[in-house]
């Protein structure tokens, strides 16, 4: 006969969970040392602990984790510690009897990461009752043989027991993890960094003093603070930051009050680094805290900010509203992250957007504006270039020290060096009308942008107009230093070199030897009518072709008086001897003649000018006196004689730099 069952017997049905469910749990969730020990560390906390000594030695390749705590008895360690899932806030206060702490932990999987680096874990504890008799209690365990009890299908595993005798503590809770599976050799001073950034209770203030091989862990093991520029102090007993940030330029300070109805509020700073190079891998990120512990390693990646401030952010909020003991928990399996579909993480993030990445963006810029002018104009030379601009172009000016400030520029050499073609870069845009182009880099993008007007400075039209204008000056100084003393030759030789000085357009004369070598043959023949003195004249006589024309230029002394007639005859000579020429050597061109005669003063008889010029010009011919060509050269080049000067100071800055 079947029996039936009634709702009143045992069901039929039974949970059970796998020891193969543990390297789910916690095992091998952890990826690095830090991360294991900092919940260790939590543990001690929630233990009441005053002090943890963290010992790392290389040698024997242990790491052991020792505490003042209350301690664990037979029952806590079975109950408590080795029940995976034990859910302390839902059995127990969740603040502490001693120190009134909130404690930190929640899952009651954080005793398995321990595994993630270590095959064998040791633990035993000292506690006292409330009849203050004191119980010693501890036990071993060892991966290999939960691995083995998997394999074996077994229900549970049982750790070896630890005898009374050999616990060597007198209070409080050590652990020791062997067979590291990890190398420690460099263990120390990097856990000591990521401790003092993964918990903010860390200290005299909190009576939680935590030690790594003997030397406390303080807060200037963050090793960022002194390296923050600008601080942004958030909620209440936050302005301890500042104290910490001795060497911030600027600080400001933000209520944190994200939703005061249902008492949603934060607390801690956000700073910005002075330089790129300050910034340590992994360091440009925005933590979470709750409790004093990080339950989450980077909001900013959850926003992500593009503006070039972002990549200077560093921050840490506590928020511990995301871990309240009346609301689901919302930190992932690792515990190293929040789930970010859960409302409250999706507040936190857009309060931080909104409320103080706007701020920080705003004031970041007026900042970095004005302390990289200061930063900038502590180089003379660029002190010098600055305070010659006027208001207008000192704005861009501006910008470009920010842009220059902002780029991981780390060697002081190259620094400089970056001034220097930014100087000559700014000059080039202020050619083209462009210096609004500056205010447009804010990405990385941008700074592409600006290094490739950068490295076109060989083509700045200032570099190559400097050299343009210095050579003409030179010129045109020297010129007027030998007239009228020199003689003619000397002076012919000066012009001739230098056709601009006649007509602008005459920059690049050419010379045809073959040429030259005909006319002095043709003007052999011509000198045999002449006087000896008038043969040797024809010394000063030469020959270039400019702009199509075939040019002669005729040099007389500057004080001695010239006849129109005279003149006259003598240019038609000229001209027809270099005719001739021309039309013996290139029968098929046309030739256009000018010729150029350089005189002391106007040709006599002085009151018929315009009768002499209008004979001169029968045979193509004009002339000019030396003063008259310095006076008209001179206004020709005014422009380049006054950029010459503001040019010329420019190089000489960049080149000082």
């Amino acid at each position: 006969m079947r029996t039936m069952r009634t709702k009143t017997d045992q069901s039929e049905y039974e949970l059970k969970v796998s020891l193969s469910a543990l390297r789910h749990l916690g095992i091998n969730l952890y990826s690095n040392i830090p991360a294991v020990i900092s919940e260790a560390v939590a543990n001690s906390w929630d233990a009441d602990a005053e002090h943890v000594d963290i010992d790392i030695d290389e040698k024997k390749k242990t790491i052991t984790i020792s505490d003042d705590g209350i301690g664990m008895d037979k029952d806590d360690l079975n109950n408590k510690y080795l029940s995976v899932g034990y859910l302390r806030r839902d059995h127990e206060p969740p603040i502490t009897p001693k120190h009134k702490r909130h404690v930190m932990g929640r899952k009651g999987i954080g005793k398995l990461s321990l595994f993630s680096i270590a095959k064998t874990i040791e633990v035993v504890s000292v506690k006292e009752d409330a009849s203050g008799e004191v119980h010693k209690n501890g036990l071993k365990m060892n991966y290999d043989g939960i691995e083995k009890s998997i394999k074996k299908k077994e229900e549970s595993y049982k750790p070896t027991p630890i005898n009374e005798s050999q616990i060597k503590i007198d209070r409080g809770t050590r652990i020791v993890l062997s067979g590291l599976r990890r190398s420690i050799s460099r263990t120390q001073t990097f856990l000591r960094k990521r401790l003092a950034r993964r918990f903010s209770i860390i200290g005299a203030e909190y009576d939680f003093e935590v030690k790594v091989n003997g030397k406390p862990i303080g807060v200037q093991d963050r090793d960022f603070f002194n390296h923050i520029e600008y601080l942004w102090t958030i909620g209440d007993d936050s302005r301890k930051f500042t104290d910490a940030c001795k060497n911030a330029l600027q600080a400001t300070h933000l209520s944190g009050v994200i939703n005061a109805k249902k008492k949603h509020k934060i607390s801690g700073w956000v700073g910005t680094f002075d330089q790129q190079k300050s910034i340590e891998e992994g360091n440009n990120s925005i933590v979470l805290l709750a409790w004093g512990k990080l339950i989450h390693e980077d909001l900013l990646k959850d926003i992500k900010e593009g503006g070039v401030y972002s990549k200077y952010l560093i921050g840490e909020i506590r928020a511990d509203f995301l871990d309240s003991d009346n609301q689901a928990d919302m930190a992932t399996s690792d515990r190293q992250s929040l789930k970010e579909d859960d409302p409250r993480f999706k507040t936190i993030k857009k309060y931080v957007q909104d409320k103080i990445l706007k701020s920080i963006q705003t004031k970041w810029l007026k900042w970095r504006s004005d302390d990289s002018e200061e930063k900038a104009r502590e180089n003379s030379v660029i002190n010098e270039w600055f305070t010659s601009l006027g208001p207008d172009r000192k704005k861009y000016a501006r910008a470009l020290f920010q842009q220059i400030e902002t780029l991981a520029i780390d060697e002081p050499d190259d620094k400089r060096e970056l001034y220097k073609h930014g100087i000559l870069a700014f000059e080039k845009l202020v050619l083209k009308d462009e210096l609004s182009m500056i205010e447009t880099l804010n990405t990385e993008s941008d700074f592409a942008l600006l290094k490739r007007i950068f490295s076109s400075v060989d083509e700045l039209e200032a570099f190559e107009y400097y050299h343009i204008v210095k050579g003409r000056v030179d010129v045109l100084t020297k010129f007027e230093s030998i007239v009228p003393a020199s003689k003619e030759r000397v002076i012919q030789e000066h012009i001739f070199s230098h056709l601009w000085l006649l007509d602008p357009s005459w920059e690049r004369a050419n010379e045809d030897a073959r040429m030259e070598e005909a006319m002095s043959r043709e003007f052999k023949g011509i000198d045999a009518k002449l006087s000896e003195a008038e043969r040797k004249a024809r010394l000063d006589i030469r020959y270039k072709t400019a702009a199509g024309k075939h040019i002669v230029i005729e040099l007389k002394k500057y004080r001695a008086p010239v006849e129109s007639m005279k003149l006259a005859n003598q240019v038609r000579k000229y001209r027809d001897a270099l005719m001739k020429c021309l039309k013996t050597k290139y029968p098929d061109e046309p030739h256009l003649i000018e010729i150029i005669c350089i005189v002391g003063s106007p040709p006599t008889p002085l009151d018929q000018d315009e009768d002499n010029r209008k004979l001169l010009s029968t045979y193509n011919a004009r002339y000019i006196t030396y003063d008259t060509l310095i006076r008209q050269t001179k206004t020709s080049y005014g422009d380049y004689l006054d950029k010459q000067k503001e040019v010329a100071r420019i190089i000489k800055l960049v080149n000082s730099l």
